[in-house]
């Protein structure tokens, strides 16, 4: 009996992992007017944000219904293995409770579900450290009870070109969305614990990487053999600067870059450069 990993696609895992560790990524939905497209399947990033600057509306998403994690649950399951599955924080979609729902639909015990509570780049890192505990051959419930004490380690944070989208899309308050609205001040936020909070704020693109290297000066994180994400949308130059700053600085384990896909870019928008890791 063997583990597989089942992400939805807010992880943005790489291309290259899902396909090393044989991961089973089921889509959200993206949602331009009538027009619904299954995120990183039907539309690629770079499509997505094609549509997002010449739409006059906003996209909206759509969570995974229990059906589909029915279907994919039940195919592992049948083959003999165990699932452990990751998902977006529970108060950011419904999409861990439809997989709680096809949990019980498919009525077998050998199904561990944990809410990352974070998004992106810190569901990623979940699945990097679940693939270190497998590869440690520990087992599914071992995996499950380590992860949901160290989601609570889990570190992200996005320097933003705007909390236009995340307000748009009911993430954050109109309250919360007023430290952007300064001209040429971009908003930093943390997600942590379910929770999204406008926790900064740079003047300049330029001014976000020397925020980070503050950042985790000021809180004095040690990146020592730790995997680090760094992520954008629509940011390629400013990321190789990033990650340039981090193989300088930092002695990390490894550095695992990507762009954030439709839905998550749905709700951050384009410009956006993020670091994530667990730091524990």
């Amino acid at each position: 009996m063997g583990i597989r990993l089942v992400v939805d696609s807010t992880a943005d895992v790489t291309s290259e992992i899902k396909e090393k560790y044989n991961i089973k990524m089921v889509p959200l939905s993206v949602n331009f007017g009538d027009d619904s497209f299954l995120d990183g399947i039907e539309i690629s990033t770079g499509e997505f944000f094609e549509k997002l600057a010449k739409s006059e509306k906003l996209p909206t998403t759509s969570q995974v219904p229990p059906g589909k994690f029915v279907e994919a649950f039940s195919e592992i399951i049948e083959s003999g293995d165990e699932i452990i599955g990751i998902f977006i924080g529970s108060k950011l979609s419904g999409t861990y409770e439809s997989a709680r729902a096809a949990k019980e639909i498919v009525g077998s015990e050998n199904i561990y579900l944990i809410d990352s509570e974070s998004a992106s780049l810190g569901e990623f890192a979940l699945v990097m450290r679940a693939i270190d505990l497998i590869a440690e051959k520990k087992s599914a419930k071992e995996i499950y009870e380590i992860l949901e004490q160290e989601k609570e380690k889990l570190e992200v944070v996005i320097a933003l070109d705007t909390l236009m989208y995340l307000e748009k899309g009911g993430r954050i308050s109109k309250g919360q969305a007023v430290v952007g609205s300064i001209l040429g001040v971009k908003p930093v936020i943390q997600i942590k614990k379910n929770k999204i909070d406008a926790i900064d704020k740079v003047r300049g693109k330029n001014k976000a990487i020397k925020w980070f290297d503050s950042w985790i000066a000021q809180n004095n994180i040690d990146l020592t053999n730790k995997d680090v994400f760094l992520f954008h949308s629509q940011n390629t130059e400013q990321l190789k600067v990033l990650k340039a700053e981090f193989e300088t600085k930092y002695k990390t384990k490894n550095i695992f870059e990507n762009e954030v896909g439709c839905v998550i870019g749905t709700h951050v928008g384009p410009g956006v450069l993020a670091v994530g890791f667990l730091n524990n």
